[in-house]
């Protein structure tokens, strides 16, 4: 997941993409990716944490030789890389939210309905095996005869 930041312009556009995606994922696939996200923004956190240090120490070196002016412009923007990170986590908490509420929505209305898709299956499986057993014990019987015939046939040649 280390697609670029869309602009603003972009992300309604490409939102509702993101959205179909999410809804077509498996849940499996889904909090593989949610779990890649968040690996993703914690490890952005750490270097921000680490780039906030560095800038700050480069700060006071910099105020020490003349002033500072490019310490700033780079903590600007390292908060505002921050910035879209928190929001970039709140739209994926919200997407993974509603994942989740439409799932257990889907789940309750679809379950009744695999129940009775299971009685069905069930109940043709019953149904073919008693077909089935009927044909073996009508095919012993005739194997049955027949062995009665072959040794009749038989006894009467000797």
């Amino acid at each position: 997941m280390s697609d670029a930041n869309p602009s603003q312009g972009n992300e309604e556009v490409e939102v509702p993409d993101l959205a179909s995606r999410l809804t077509d994922m498996s849940p499996e696939r889904l909090a593989e990716e949610v779990i890649s996200v968040w690996d993703e923004v914690l490890r952005l956190e750490g270097e921000l944490a680490t780039e906030r240090q560095r800038a700050r120490a480069m700060e006071m070196e910099l105020e020490a030789r003349e002033g500072g002016e490019a310490t700033r412009a780079r903590i600007a923007e390292l908060e505002e890389a921050l910035r879209v990170a928190d929001s970039r986590i709140v739209q994926m908490e919200l997407l993974l939210e509603n994942e989740r509420s439409r799932r257990v929505d889907g789940e309750m209305s679809g379950s009744g309905g695999r129940l009775v898709e299971l009685q069905e299956e069930n109940s043709r499986l019953l149904q073919t095996e008693d077909e089935q057993v009927i044909l073996i014990l009508d095919m012993e019987a005739q194997l049955e005869r027949l062995i009665a015939e072959i040794e009749r046939i038989r006894s009467s040649s000797e």
